[in-house]
């Protein structure tokens, strides 16, 4: 699942900038009342029960996000879905970025593709009953999307494609969903909040248009280059230091002792591989060697960058101890998928094939590559998470060669 933190806050930063549009902002007030059968006076507090009013719009907003982000959810697995088995094809993906990027431009204002002012919106001049009649209003705001948010949405779905399996696609389409859908509950629950902020910002509603194709250029871009994993990049994550360690509970030694020294190496996780023969593969016939255990997927575009240095690593270090293992859990990557990608990239080390759910008994998390460290004695050293430089490896892998089982620290 070729998806990351950064990932994720791209798809919630677009359904957010999708509620800043010009084709909904000034919508909202009206749908709110469409929804809640609450007039705007009454929303304001101008008559009526307002606790009454505040209930009717958490209730219905609660149902229309929900049908919103049905449509949205089931668009994101279905282009995770379709993506794993396409997006390995060079001019799928470069026709996709450019698409993207011609969405990014429309946005701009430097193009003007007339059918995306479209508004195929069908709606009843009724009001909506209850709450099947709000969840319905949402799937149909969502099918009838308008030209302002459908580039938006496409770049966030062509980014779910690259994540090379539905999961991935439903993850990111659920964080698209939840920029769009928080802001209309917040809305809901401080309507003069609301028109007093809508006042000051609508002149500010073109560089919201502009801002969003800046970034669709980027994520267009990235695409057709071949490079939309880089999101999920040790070095992009770098720029952000301590997010995703706060996020995971992660706490850094403490200053002055060497990390070697303080960590407690854990065994790697007792799974079963498979070679490309089918045959069964455990990492514990490597034990006595050490090990640099990748995972990576025929769709990753970084994944497929390193296949030359470890096809140089294996080659100058296995005399000294070393073995280099490839591992695909990538359900679209079968046997005979493999070894026609290596007909193009060579891999001259070993390859070998497992379940989906191992990666996460590794912790993988999201994100391709990722590669784990091991000792002669099986123990899990050292973590990469993205493409990294052979020199980062080597600087990693070498000392552990010098270290025999005898010498290796001992998990407590």
């Amino acid at each position: 699942m070729q998806i990351s933190l950064v990932n994720m806050l791209i798809a919630f930063a677009g359904g957010l900038l999708s509620f800043l549009s010009p084709c909904v902002l000034p919508l909202v007030p009206g749908y709110l009342s469409l929804m809640s059968g609450v007039s705007i006076d009454h929303l304001k507090g101008e008559g009526g029960s307002r606790s009454a009013a505040l209930r009717a719009v958490v209730v219905n907003s609660i149902a229309f996000n929900i049908g919103l982000s049905v449509i949205f959810i089931a668009l994101g697995a279905t282009a995770g879905l379709v993506g794993s088995s396409i997006i390995s094809n060079p001019w799928v993906r470069i026709i996709g970025g450019i698409v993207i990027i011609i969405f990014g431009l429309h946005l701009i204002g430097l193009l003007k593709i007339k059918w995306l002012y479209r508004d195929t919106r069908q709606f009843s001049s009724e009001k909506p009953r209850g709450v099947l009649g709000s969840l319905t209003l949402g799937i149909a705001f969502a099918a009838g999307w308008t030209p302002c948010i459908g580039p938006i949405l496409g770049g966030i779905m062509a980014l779910a494609a690259t994540t090379g399996g539905w999961k991935g696609g439903l993850v990111l389409a659920t964080f698209y969903s939840a920029g769009l859908a928080v802001p209309f509950l917040i809305t809901g629950l401080g309507i003069n909040q609301f028109l007093g902020f809508y006042t000051k910002f609508r002149k500010h509603l073109h560089k919201v248009e502009v801002v969003s194709g800046i970034v669709l250029i980027l994520i267009g871009g990235l695409i057709a280059s071949g490079y939309s994993s880089w999101l999920a990049s040790s070095r992009l994550a770098s720029m952000l230091p301590n997010l995703e360690g706060v996020l995971a509970g992660k706490v850094k030694p403490p200053e002055g002792i060497p990390p070697a020294a303080s960590a407690k190496f854990q065994p790697a996780p007792e799974v079963e591989f498979q070679t490309l023969d089918a045959q069964p593969f455990h990492l514990t016939s490597l034990r006595g060697r050490v090990v640099l255990l990748n995972f990576w997927a025929t769709w990753c575009i970084p994944c497929r960058a390193e296949i030359p240095e470890f096809n140089a690593m294996q080659k100058e270090l296995q005399a000294r101890g070393f073995t280099m293992v490839g591992a695909s859990v990538s359900p679209v990557d079968t046997a005979d998928a493999i070894r026609s990608f290596q007909k193009d990239v060579k891999q001259e080390y070993t390859i070998i094939r497992g379940a989906e759910e191992i990666g996460a008994k590794f912790g993988n998390g999201p994100g391709l590559p990722v590669t784990y460290l091991l000792d002669r004695d099986g123990r899990i050293r050292q973590k990469f998470i993205g493409q990294t430089s052979r020199e980062n490896f080597e600087a990693a892998i070498k000392p552990l060669l010098d270290e025999t089982s005898a010498t290796a620290q001992r998990v407590e």
